[in-house]
């Protein structure tokens, strides 16, 4: 009898050491171990800007002409070309005919070709309507059309974009760095900056 109650307590020491120890690993709480979606951190922490090549370029909310706002920080990590054109310039219609043919063709790599039309056709300030209206023409789809304004210009390039003649275009890379730029129109000159911007 001895031996037995020797063997069943130590059968029963077994199990409490099984289920205790497995108890040990439960963990009710799936968060501590799964990351935090929502723990994602900005990549942008700098606050000087300007509009020349090398520098960080300036911030800015638009509507498109879908009616959303659209913010250039929000879409850190692809390829941007800003195009600075008025609605009276005609070399800036001219390229608005490529405008939809390159996001199609480029836009899956990750690039955006933003229009930001500054004047309306009397030199005025644009209004939504005129946004939809250069959209449409040109049938630009999936390429933003902002309803933008000359606040986001200055000459200088210290405290914004150097615009001094139309149309003009700046190319910012995967980082947030203006790295080329072209006052006028080359549809050549334009595909190879983005082609080597993209690594293609």
């Amino acid at each position: 009898m001895p031996f037995l109650r020797q063997v069943s307590n130590f059968v029963f020491l077994i199990c409490l050491m099984f289920f205790t120890g497995c108890s040990a690993y439960v963990n009710d709480d799936d968060s501590a171990t799964e990351p935090d979606a929502s723990d994602t951190s900005n990549p942008i922490t700098w606050t000087d800007c300007g509009g020349k090549v090398g520098d960080r370029p300036c911030d800015f909310t638009f509507v498109d002409q879908n009616g959303d706002e659209w913010n250039l920080y929000d879409n850190y990590g692809q390829v941007i070309l800003l195009d600075f054109s008025t609605m009276w310039c005609s070399y800036c219609q001219i390229s608005a005919m490529d405008v939809q043919n390159v996001q199609d063709q480029y836009g899956p790599d990750g690039f955006i070709w933003v229009t930001l039309l500054v004047d309306d056709l009397s030199g005025g300030d644009v209004s939504l309507d005129e946004v939809q209206l250069w959209a449409n023409t040109y049938g630009i789809t999936t390429a933003p059309v902002l309803m933008a304004d000359r606040s986001i210009i200055d000459t200088t390039g210290e405290d914004g974009y150097p615009v001094q003649s139309w149309p003009m275009f700046i190319l910012v890379d995967q980082d947030m760095n203006i790295i080329w730029g072209l006052r006028g129109w080359s549809s050549e000159l334009i595909l190879a900056a983005i082609e080597d911007t993209l690594g293609r």
